[in-house]
């Protein structure tokens, strides 16, 4: 429910969670890929990376140095940490686009990760990145971690919407013939009266 008095431009603990993991989690995605032939196996910065081994073998677009698909996605995962980063400042400021910024934000990750989940299919030429893999290797080591990255933005998206809406609803909703300040001090409603 919409928070009301001195908090209520603030976001919800779960929503700010999800920020703070996923800028975490998308810079270590991006520094992989960007700086791909260094953390590959055998390369001298490959240890912090260690999981993507498993990773790689179902997702052979990690392994491809040359496919700049993933290099690009990874310079996008660069902006949101950077957009998640400036939301998560904005709550603490209690600023009153938080949650416009993480709204926009979550619509961004849902769809740039639809897109990657789209090319990976066969339908859009994934199959060069797919060879050998078994049904469950893809649903468990690419769908379900990939999927996580558009569901819970989802979850935010659909939260959000109806906080933000639910305000512009009661602004709406008021109807004294007047231009009257909004709440808060924050410019007025000139919009024609019926």
């Amino acid at each position: 429910m919409a928070k009301k008095g001195k908090d209520e431009n603030k976001l919800e603990a779960w929503i700010l969670k999800w920020f703070y993991s996923t800028a975490v989690i998308c810079t270590y995605d991006a520094t992989f890929c960007v700086f791909r032939p260094y953390t590959l196996p055998d390369g001298p910065l490959h240890a912090p990376w260690y999981p993507y081994r498993i990773y790689m073998k179902v997702d052979q677009r990690y392994k491809d140095t040359n496919d700049s698909f993933s290099f690009t996605v990874s310079l996008l995962n660069y902006v949101e940490v950077i957009l998640n980063i400036i939301t998560i400042v904005l709550h603490y400021r209690n600023n009153r686009y938080t949650k416009i910024l993480a709204y926009t934000v979550c619509v961004l990750t849902f769809w740039k990760t639809v897109l990657y989940l789209l090319m990976y299919l066969e339908l859009a030429g994934g199959k060069d990145f797919r060879r050998g893999n078994t049904p469950l290797q893809e649903f468990f080591v690419v769908l379900i971690p990939n999927g996580l990255w558009i569901v819970v933005p989802a979850a935010c998206i659909y939260y959000l919407w109806k906080d933000l809406s639910g305000k512009t609803r009661s602004v709406e909703n008021k109807d004294d013939g007047n231009d009257t300040p909004l709440e808060g001090g924050r410019g007025y409603d000139l919009r024609k009266r019926k």
